[in-house]
């Protein structure tokens, strides 16, 4: 089980029409399990962009990002996905859930191609129960409300027990009460499994109820504070 991840000098610049642009410059940071780490900041800040590169769904400029003694950027092709599948879970603000699929199937989505050693079906509908949607699971994601989806979502992200959790935005297209719920999710899923979670967003009283919160400006890491409990 993956116990950190330590990001050492990342940077990522873009570069498009004669022009490079700077997402992330210089982060330095260690990730530990079993921590709900919030990252903050404005629009533009790098918080999507360090997420992305702790995911593998993109790679550094420069820098390193190792999980344990695991340096990501070294992996390729197959390696990389089933180190991914392995790893990492991830939620997404739109949801992105295949329109012709049912809730159960798309629970299921990142199982279809690969063997494991549990059933599959068992395991997606043990899920849909477990975030209150057992009654949902052969709707299809028009049928469903935009807090129906996004717990869906967060289903399919858990399906294959993630060691890491990574969330982007997760409430950004929910209302507050369904916000709240989906929250209340992550949470209790840290606290029952243990998982690593770390959860962008622009919301500061969801980030102010995490272990730990970063915040980000101008692609730089500019203050990280640890939650004292009350």
């Amino acid at each position: 089980m993956t116990m950190t991840i330590q990001i050492k000098n990342l940077a990522k610049t873009y570069s498009g029409d004669g022009v490079a642009t700077t997402a992330l410059r210089d982060v330095n940071l260690t990730l530990h399990h079993k921590e709900f780490t919030a990252i903050v900041g404005p629009s533009g800040s790098g918080k999507s962009t360090l997420l992305q590169l702790i995911g593998t769904l993109d790679v550094p400029t420069a820098g390193t990002i190792f999980y344990d003694d695991v340096d990501v950027s070294k992996l390729r092709g197959n390696a990389l996905a089933d180190f991914r599948f392995a790893q990492i879970g991830f939620i997404f603000q739109h949801f992105h859930l295949l329109p012709t699929l049912t809730a159960l199937e798309n629970v299921m989505s990142p199982l279809f191609p690969r063997k494991v050693g549990y059933d599959k079906k068992g395991r997606a509908q043990e899920l849909l129960d477990w975030v209150g949607l057992s009654h949902k699971q052969n709707a299809l994601p028009s049928q469903l409300s935009g807090g129906e989806q996004q717990r869906v979502a967060i289903a399919r992200a858990l399906v294959n027990r993630p060691k890491w959790l990574l969330a982007d935005e997760p409430t950004g297209n929910l209302d507050s009460n369904n916000g709240e719920m989906v929250f209340q999710l992550l949470r209790k899923y840290q606290q029952e499994h243990g998982s690593g979670i770390v959860f962008v967003t622009h919301d500061e009283h969801l980030a102010g109820r995490t272990d730990r919160r970063i915040e980000m400006r101008d692609g730089s890491m500019i203050a990280d504070t640890m939650r004292v409990s009350s």
